[in-house]
């Protein structure tokens, strides 16, 4: 029954997402929509949700309810899901570099690396990598922040 429950629970957590997303403005031609990533993600959380859905109903007609169990990831898929809408909407305010450093481990230890180290390293990294790959290779203009931006500050 808690799969049922959840299952429910997202998919109105995903269509309220969805919206959302529909919300942004459209792209000028020849650009890419800026809403395609949260769109994205809450359409796959939209799929999960019913699979989710599906799997609850399932068990709970052939009477063997694992949900009560196990857990079923929900919390994580909602941490997960509420770090992504925080990191789209931080773009705006602080550009690209500080959020990305700062998300990248917190998404890495939830993942499951535990290396202090390697944690460290991604703050850098991370948005190192991201920045030549995007920016620089296949020339995405970066979100520059308006209320504060480490770019500016990088190129003096």
């Amino acid at each position: 029954m808690r799969d049922v429950v959840e299952g429910i629970v997202l998919a109105f957590l995903s269509l309220a997402a969805i919206w959302g997303a529909w919300q942004v403005p459209a792209a000028s031609p020849g650009d890419t929509w800026a809403g395609i990533v949260p769109f994205a993600a809450s359409v796959a959380l939209l799929a999960l949700s019913g699979l989710l859905l599906l799997g609850g109903l399932r068990a709970s007609d052939t009477g063997h309810d694992l949900a009560e169990g196990g857990d079923t990831g929900t919390l994580d898929i909602l941490v997960l899901f509420a770090i992504a809408l925080i990191y789209q909407q931080s773009f705006r305010w602080f550009g690209y570099v500080l959020p990305t450093a700062i998300v990248a481990p917190v998404v890495l230890y939830i993942f499951g690396v535990r290396n202090w180290i390697g944690l460290a390293v991604s703050v850098i990294a991370c948005p190192l990598i991201f920045h030549i790959i995007f920016f620089e290779l296949l020339g995405v203009f970066p979100p520059y922040g308006e209320v504060f931006d480490l770019l500016d500050w990088f190129r003096g």
